[in-house]
């Protein structure tokens, strides 16, 4: 029972971090963090069940959240320099 409560707040934390403004660096940055972490408990939620295409597909998005917050977190840099 207490699994099933874990996946269904987990579920609505990834639902929320949908709802920021990605047009903006600050948007963009905390939907990627707030995904990221979700996407990790899912993992272990996948496993703990077991549903492993649960856990191989959040993996495979913590994988790619991370490429994307590195390249955004990166072009901020450049920008800020930039702007010095």
């Amino acid at each position: 029972m207490i699994i099933e409560i874990i996946g269904i707040v987990v579920t609505l934390f990834i639902l929320a971090s949908m709802c920021f403004k990605t047009t903006t660096y600050k948007g963009s940055f905390w939907m990627r963090i707030i995904n990221l972490v979700g996407c990790i408990v899912f993992v272990f939620y996948g496993i703990f069940l077991p549903a492993i295409s649960t856990a191989i597909l959040n993996g495979a998005l913590v994988i790619v959240n991370a490429y994307h917050l590195i390249m955004l977190i990166k072009s901020n840099k450049k920008t800020l320099n930039k702007t010095e």
